[in-house]
């Protein structure tokens, strides 16, 4: 991959990946994984072209485009506790018996023991963030991911690209699944507005885990942004999950809240004032009703506003489902004016 002290996803054997574990000294601060990996997969080791960076890439075998697949992006923790290799043995052959794409990226974010100043860990996350969201965008190039199936998870320093990329970019990841997280509030640069109450998140942590305050201290601030988090703590200390446990997650998400997203940008830069709407639901909306904070109204499903002038506006939905239920959601928007040349 993109470091030449770790070898590819092709180059480690189940074995030789057990030795090296049992070989790392444990005083260098870190727990390490307590179980053997799953076994090697068909992993495809790619770069991605724009940002360079490195990912390894989980199709199952019954893979066909004639339907909508979820993707799972698995954020690695500290090298070397954890990588990208590490995730996606953990993750390959569970996706290969519940039909899910995975992918998991190599990241310079997640550090958690000689983690640098706050403005440099948060360049780093900015170079992460770049690197996630162009993955992600070439994943669903090449193949049919589901839209409103697209999740992120982590374990230990992994929380730092997982918090920073997943929570700024809501209308991607539609639910985290934080593992026994690193946690720092200063690392966290986010408007308040950018954060999504309905996106679904869960920390997991062990009861006496050396990172049990840290998932605490996320958690309070993530509740004090209004944000809905499913915590839960687990016997004993810093150690592994299996998949399953962070699926089954993922799987309660799809199965029982809805995905709505909101579409709000200049139809041309020409006149930002102009805003192209759109909404996407699942299940599919019946009805729906917008209120363009000025005054306005619209029943379309999409279409294009005119504002009459610049400023911050508070734009709601409300939404009829084809399940019987109504929701209502809202997103500010900053309209601009027209450039005078």
């Amino acid at each position: 991959m993109t470091s030449g002290k770790r070898a590819s996803a092709s180059q480690i054997g189940p074995s030789n990946l057990v030795f090296g574990l049992f070989l790392l000294p444990a005083a260098l601060g870190a727990c390490l994984p307590t179980q053997r990996l799953p076994e090697q997969a068909s992993i495809a080791e790619h770069v991605e072209k724009d940002t360079g960076r490195g990912y390894l890439l989980y199709v199952p075998s019954t893979y066909s485009r004639d339907r909508e697949w979820p993707l799972v992006v698995a954020c690695h923790g500290t090298w070397p506790y954890d990588s990208a290799e590490f995730q996606m043995r953990e993750w390959a052959k569970f996706a290969e018996y519940r039909d899910l794409i995975v992918v998991a990226p190599e990241l310079v974010s997640a550090k958690g023991d000689f983690v640098p100043p706050p403005d440099k860990q948060q360049a780093l996350q900015r170079e992460d963030e770049m690197a996630i969201l162009a993955v992600v965008d070439e994943v669903k190039r090449r193949y049919n991911v589901a839209e409103s199936q697209i999740f992120m998870t982590c374990w230990s320093a992994g929380s730092f690209p997982v918090l920073d990329t997943g929570l700024k970019h809501p209308d991607v990841f539609r639910a985290l699944f934080i593992r026994q997280g690193t946690f720092d509030a200063r690392f966290l640069d986010i408007p308040d507005e950018q954060l999504n109450p309905w996106q679904m998140i869960k920390v997991v942590y062990g009861q006496t885990d050396l990172l049990r305050k840290q998932s605490i201290e996320c958690i309070e601030w993530l509740q004090k942004r209004g944000l809905y988090v499913v915590r839960e703590e687990m016997p004993g200390s810093h150690r592994r999950i299996d998949p399953n446990h962070t699926w089954q997650f993922f799987k309660q998400v799809i199965d029982e809240r809805p995905w709505v997203r909101l579409t709000l940008r200049p139809r041309d830069l020409s006149d930002p004032t102009a805003i192209y709407f759109a909404l996407e639901s699942v299940p599919a909306a019946t009805k729906q009703k917008w209120f363009f904070g000025d005054g306005s109204e619209s029943y379309e499903a999409s279409g294009v506003h005119q504002y009459a002038q610049p400023g911050e506006y508070e734009v709601t939905v409300n939404i009829a489902m084809g399940n019987g239920k109504k929701y209502a959601r809202g997103k500010t928007i900053r309209v601009a004016g027209v450039r005078k040349r």
